[in-house]
């Protein structure tokens, strides 16, 4: 368990030590595979779900296009809270977004490589909108 939490403060500081984009922080709300609050902080985006417990954490990355983008990070999910199992998993993300005045809606696919509690490969898809300050 220790190594884990380890691994996951050394994938925390290159995701955000590796920020460049400098922009005004985003925060609101998701819905779908995870529900609950997302931020976005320049091209870092972080997430934690509400209706079964994580936590992901994501660089985005945009194409040509900036209303569309892609990305990686990973995913720490509660699995068994009697027991405090977690889930650790590697994911993608590809989505769409846009800006109408202050606000973003964005949609995302996020296919996940879940590489703790049991090795497997699963598609999540969230929706949302986010305020920017």
């Amino acid at each position: 368990m220790k190594s884990v939490i380890s691994i996951i403060g050394l994938l925390a500081l290159v995701t955000i030590t590796s920020s460049t984009a400098i922009a005004a922080p985003q925060v609101g709300v998701m819905i779908g595979s995870d529900s609950g609050i997302n931020a976005k902080f320049g091209d870092i985006k972080l997430g934690v779900a509400l209706d079964n417990f994580s936590i992901t954490a994501d660089k985005m990355i945009n194409f040509n296009n900036p209303h569309f983008y892609y990305g990686f990070g990973g995913k720490i999910a509660e699995i068994n809270s009697s027991k405090h199992d977690l889930k650790l998993g590697a994911r993608a993300i590809f989505g769409a977004q846009t800006s109408v005045e202050k606000f973003t809606f964005f949609l995302e696919a996020q296919p996940i490589l879940y590489i703790i509690d049991d090795v497997k490969v699963e598609l999540e898809a969230i929706a949302g909108v986010r305020y920017q300050f």
